[in-house]
């Protein structure tokens, strides 16, 4: 079992930088004028603070993006009025009669999108060209059973159940879907009947060894900017916000080629467990 993951990707933390616990008390404890240790504290949450080995420049700004929750993510769990709004508040714009929520069911419990063929549907939120989405699908050209499907839109790869079948535009035919990246927009249509479960786009290109640990993950991703961290590094599976904070440039050779790369500190703040 992987020492710490987010969203089921695996962050590697140095061993002279593991996860370090720090307690923040929700309420006041203090001493009266006699000296008196009272507490009113109702709970405990903590701080999780790591660093990791060094890694490549472009794996090490991925990862600086993961912990800070960039991206939307869709858990279509609400009503059926507001099931289509992003986990940070990007309403959609519907093209025939999309459905969403609890009624459908998802991958993971929550709700789901079902989309008839020729609907679609489309978000605003700053879309851009070096980006990936990743969705569960269930439709005719799959079976009855969920897939997970990520495209890397640069360097235009596809990936079904965690493997590279493709590229992108190969989508519509092997899932029914096809999404669509243009002028800030995110949509997504359907040529068949297709249920739609823990859709994210993510505005950054994820390294190609997210992508099988993304379609192995026991939980959904997000809901961002939150992440599941779990793993042997915890006490967990809480939910997080993470920051990432400094980081240090560092050429090292692996396979005998010199990598430019980069130490980077983080944190994780771990919510309430009633959210």
């Amino acid at each position: 079992m992987a020492y710490l993951t987010l969203s089921g990707i695996e962050v590697r933390c140095s061993a002279s930088k593991g996860l370090v616990q720090k307690p923040t008390q929700l309420g006041p404890r203090v001493r009266t004028f006699r000296g008196w240790a009272q507490s009113g504290t109702r709970a405990r949450v903590y701080t999780w603070a790591a660093g990791t080995p060094p890694i490549p420049m472009a794996d090490a700004q991925a990862l600086r993006r993961l912990l800070d929750g960039d991206g939307h993510s869709w858990d279509f769990r609400s009503a059926p009025t507001n099931a289509f709004t992003s986990s940070k508040g990007a309403m959609a714009g519907l093209n025939g009669e999309p459905q969403a929520g609890t009624s459908i069911a998802g991958r993971w419990g929550y709700g789901a999108m079902r989309l008839a063929p020729g609907e679609q549907v489309e978000w605003s939120v700053g879309t851009r060209l070096n980006s990936t989405v990743g969705f569960w699908v269930r439709t005719e050209h799959v079976g009855p059973d969920w897939t997970h499907v990520v495209a890397r839109i640069q360097p235009d790869v596809l990936y079904v159940n965690g493997s590279a079948v493709g590229i992108v535009d190969d989508m519509e035919g092997a899932v029914g879907l096809f999404i669509r990246l243009s002028e800030g927009q995110f949509g997504v249509s359907a040529d068949a009947t297709v249920t739609v479960s823990d859709l994210v786009y993510l505005p950054y290109t994820v390294p190609e060894s997210w992508v099988p640990q993304w379609a192995a993950a026991s939980a959904p991703f997000g809901p961002l900017p939150y992440h599941r961290a779990a793993g042997i590094g915890i006490p967990g599976p809480f939910q997080v916000l993470g920051q990432a904070l400094d980081a240090q440039p560092v050429e090292y050779d692996e396979d005998g080629a010199r990598v430019q790369g980069q130490y980077l500190d983080f944190e994780l703040w771990q919510q309430p467990e009633d959210t």
